[in-house]
């Protein structure tokens, strides 16, 4: 435990390095939530429309429920993975020796937006199934619900990790979205295999921080507490600030990080800034078993 939480902060310091010489990389998080948010908002009328019709017995708009859900899904997709397009490309320049202004960035994942729609598509497409399958799932009675919701959750976690390394692909390798998922599930076959999570160490230290600040902001909102119902809400609204920080702040570490094992995979080459020692420790090879 020890060995793997001080190879944890190892891995955290050298993707701070990164951010700490790109800051304009918590500038695209920033803008994804924005977007996201403006773009949940605007989803909002035809959704009500949708649960009106339905309401009134209009069976023939019931598809029209679906196609919000992947609507949905699809814009947040786009979103969420064109910002993160910025953020592999920032690093990809830094681990070059170069340094990427956030235009230069923002420009860049225009120009693949072709790559990152086909993406979204897919994705998109695979969130309205998983969510078919759950809405199915309620007609199977308490049992039959809990298991097929068990598996749609384990699928929905084995689509997350084959997938981990799609952006990447695309940034390196002007790659699809099946070729990137091909790509990505390459990488994994190359080094992890079952010590995906175990060793995916930038989770543990994120964590540690939030539970931290967590704790520190009880206590903080009861020592206001004195104030009022101001002083509660200044402690709670310190308090999820905080969380927020960090949550953003180690989303972007984690794709740098995330980026630095693709380069390591794909090329056998030590980003800059990284050692040797913690790459290893990484990739620690096992026991091929199943599926990897």
């Amino acid at each position: 435990m020890t060995n793997a939480f001080v190879r944890s902060w190892e891995i955290t310091k050298l993707s701070f390095d990164v951010i700490k010489k790109d800051k304009e990389l918590i500038g695209f998080p920033i803008l994804a939530g924005i977007f996201s948010l403006i773009y949940l908002i605007a989803m909002i009328f035809p959704s009500i429309i949708s649960q009106v019709l339905k309401g009134v017995g209009i069976d023939k708009f019931g598809s029209l429920e679906y196609i919000m859900v992947f609507l949905t899904y699809l814009g947040l997709a786009f979103i969420a993975t064109f910002f993160n397009v910025c953020v592999v490309y920032t690093t990809k320049t830094r681990f070059a020796g170069g340094n990427a202004t956030f235009g230069e960035s923002i420009s860049y994942a225009f120009s693949k937006t072709h790559l990152i729609l086909s993406w979204s598509l897919l994705s998109a497409t695979v969130g309205l199934l998983m969510n078919v399958i759950d809405q199915l799932a309620e007609k199977l009675g308490a049992i039959g619900e809990m298991v097929v919701k068990i598996l749609n959750s384990l699928l929905g976690m084995i689509w997350s990790i084959i997938t981990i390394f799609v952006v990447p692909g695309m940034v390196y390798h002007d790659l699809g979205p099946i070729e990137a998922i091909k790509k990505s599930v390459e990488v994994l076959k190359k080094t992890w295999g079952e010590s995906l999570i175990r060793y995916y160490g930038l989770g543990l230290v994120s964590f540690l921080f939030v539970f931290i600040g967590v704790v520190v902001g009880i206590f903080l909102t009861i020592g206001l507490s004195g104030l009022g119902i101001w002083g509660i809400v200044a402690g709670v609204g310190l308090t999820v600030a905080y969380v927020i920080l960090v949550v953003l702040i180690f989303g972007i570490a984690n794709t740098i990080f995330n980026t630095a094992l693709f380069v390591y995979a794909d090329t056998g080459k030590l980003p800059q800034g990284y050692t040797q020692e913690v790459m290893q420790g990484a990739f620690r090879q096992k026991p091929k078993r199943g599926m990897f």
